[in-house]
């Protein structure tokens, strides 16, 4: 019975929680793998920042806080792991320092451990905070380090959060030097094709056939059972003539998209920034601040930024991969890495490919709309809510200040059809 009433007092952790302990514990035990923690603590590590706010019950030596620690140490069967004295021994000193509880003679190990956890903790939840007042991810790190040894902690421990930081890949993108050759084919239709106005057979042919994917793309559409034409058609003229330069020009903005998304093998991605683009176009209908062809060129380009986090060098890759299946959003972990989410990196891309500074200014503030005047931005905020990409931490606050900047409601943004008929035949040809 007892057993079951604290499964049932564990059960009742919120998700919002639950999220916050564990991208503690991907961060953490990164720290820990370059701080000198020996492997075989990395449990002990990892179950502390699981536990380290919920379970403080574990600290009272009563029979209910020893029935806490049966259950901490017992697997998903029931069974006790095959040292659970030692483990759970080590981590109540862990969770015991953690919460300021004296322990002088803990070992130095289980300090360290403690210390990791605790600014690990204190990361996350200034990261957390950052929708209320931005703070750059180095003043941060300035800050908790400044502190930590009024905590009780090494100072020094902050540093290897910063090792962790890959701050030249802005630099990087800014040269163009993350991005693959066939961006500068996107680069051209973009600045070519951006503007709301009728466009002339021959201009869509001339940009289509700058590179066979465009062409066979728009060649596809034209011949889609949703366009069905009597006869196959061959040529990109044929194609544009068929299915009218309006639906031309949409198909060649997403078409141009592709070949960088799959050279990155992000075809999720990709069908989530045309998916986006029709959503966009749809709920501008039902606004006044931006046109149908607008929100198609915002919905479309507006996680241009997330592809360049994707040619890094191995290390940074893989460092990007654990904390992304720790539980740590895109932008978390950009902001991390990189000291930018994808939304500054996509609009340091679209500058230099001179695009409209509204739509640059959309872009760079679409996970972060609070930090902008731009309704663009909050236009942007809703549709990626609505999307469940879940690209950065949920937050409520974000979604009402949206939907009061915009006008719109979550009844609004239910009722948005995606009804493209183009761009659904892109998806399906693809």
């Amino acid at each position: 019975m007892g057993r079951n009433l604290l499964h049932a007092e564990v059960g009742e952790r919120s998700s919002a929680m639950l999220g916050h302990c564990r991208r503690v514990a991907a961060l953490a035990l990164e720290v820990s793998r370059t701080a000198g923690i020996p492997a075989s603590l990395e449990p002990v590590l990892e179950q502390a920042a699981q536990f380290h706010h919920s379970l403080e019950l574990m600290l009272d030596p009563t029979p209910l806080g020893r029935l806490a620690w049966d259950v901490l140490c017992a697997d998903e069967t029931g069974a006790a792991h095959s040292t659970p004295a030692i483990v759970g021994s080590e981590l109540q000193t862990v969770l015991s320092i953690f919460h300021h509880h004296p322990l002088p003679n803990a070992p130095p190990k289980l300090r360290r451990i403690a210390g990791i956890l605790a600014i690990c903790n204190l990361v996350d939840e200034q990261i957390e905070g950052l929708q209320f007042e931005y703070t750059g991810i180095d003043t941060i790190l300035e800050e908790i380090q400044g502190f930590a040894a009024l905590e009780g902690f090494d100072p020094a421990l902050v540093d290897h959060l910063r090792h962790m930081r890959c701050p030249r890949v802005l630099q990087q993108i800014e040269r163009g030097d993350k991005l693959p050759v066939e961006a500068c084919t996107a680069s051209r239709v973009f600045r070519s094709l951006w503007q709301e106005r009728e466009y002339e057979v021959q201009e869509l042919q001339a940009l289509a056939v700058l590179d066979p994917v465009l062409a066979g793309s728009l060649i596809g559409v034209a011949n889609s059972a949703l366009y069905n034409p009597a006869a196959r058609l061959s040529s990109v003229g044929q194609a544009v003539c068929y299915i009218g330069t309006v639906a031309a020009r949409k198909v060649l903005l997403a078409a141009v998209l592709r070949p960088l998304f799959a050279s990155a093998g992000l075809s999720r991605l990709w069908s989530h920034s045309v998916g986006s683009g029709q959503y966009c176009a749809a709920l501008a209908g039902v606004t006044s601040f931006t046109t149908a062809d607008e929100g198609l060129i915002l919905g479309l380009i507006h996680d241009i930024g997330a592809l360049a986090t994707e040619f890094l060098d191995r290390e940074t890759r893989n460092l990007r991969m654990r904390l992304l299946e720790g539980a740590c959003p895109a932008t978390y972990t950009e902001q991390l890495l990189f000291g930018a989410d994808h939304g500054e990196i996509g609009a340091r891309i679209l500058t230099h490919w001179n695009f409209p500074d509204h739509l640059v200014e959309a872009v760079r503030f679409h996970h972060q709309p609070e930090r902008t005047e731009s309704i663009l931005a909050a236009f942007l905020y809703l549709a990626e809510f609505w999307s469940g990409l879940d690209e950065d931490l949920p937050s409520f606050y974000r979604v009402e200040q949206c939907l009061d900047r915009t006008g719109l409601t979550l009844e609004s943004l239910t009722q948005v059809g995606s009804k493209d008929s183009a761009l659904k035949a892109l998806r399906t040809v693809a």
